[in-house]
């Protein structure tokens, strides 16, 4: 006649029956699968918190940058306004160059350089600006010369010498008070200066 199983018997075969199971799915997955089966085995497990770490951290990193990033934006925006705001005004090529003109023709009146010719020479084309080339020759001694290359360098607007030659001339003048001609030496210089205006933006 066959005994009844007691509860202490009936728990001993449950957890023999749950270690030969266990023990068929690692010989079926190997060891590194059920290591890594039972290492991603719920939500508070080690490695499902690290990457949220690290996902949190990328977050937190990307958001700094992010910051980062508008305010140099912005810095170089107000840079570069400051920058134009010290163009030419003319918003064409043909009007840049008077412009040019004339605060060279006012800079040669204050230093006493007396402007020979001019020639408005073709724009060209630098990165985002054009560059608009005034060509002059002008007559003057070392100090007319200086006094005028002094107000082109401390001009508000942005200006620049490109090239420049120098001779010498001589000059005849009449002294009325001894009726007669005296010889003098001036400098000859032949300058190209350029202001600059923005050009066609993408």
């Amino acid at each position: 006649m066959a005994r009844a199983i007691t509860g202490r018997e009936r728990k001993f075969l449950v957890g023999a029956a749950a270690l030969l199971i266990l023990c068929l799915v690692a010989l079926k997955l190997g060891p590194p699968k059920i290591l890594v089966s039972v290492t991603t085995i719920g939500p508070k497990s080690d490695k499902l918190l690290a990457e949220k770490m690290e996902r949190i951290d990328a977050y937190r990193q990307s958001v700094g940058r992010e910051s980062s990033l508008a305010a140099e934006a912005a810095a170089l925006g107000a840079e570069i306004s400051s920058y134009e705001a010290t163009l030419l005004p003319g918003s064409t090529p043909p009007l840049a160059a008077a412009d040019l003109q004339t605060l060279l023709k006012q800079f040669s009146d204050r230093s006493g350089l007396k402007i020979q010719s001019e020639k408005i020479l073709p724009h060209v084309k630098r990165d985002s600006y054009l560059e608009i080339p005034v060509q002059i020759v002008a007559n003057g001694d070392i100090r007319n010369l200086k006094e005028f290359l002094v107000a082109v360098d401390s001009s508000k607007l942005f200006m620049a010498v490109q090239n420049v030659s120098l001779r010498t001339v001589k000059r005849r003048q009449f002294i009325a008070e001894t009726r007669s001609y005296t010889d003098s030496t001036d400098i000859q210089a032949s300058m190209t200066l350029v202001g600059l205006i923005p050009g066609e933006r993408n």
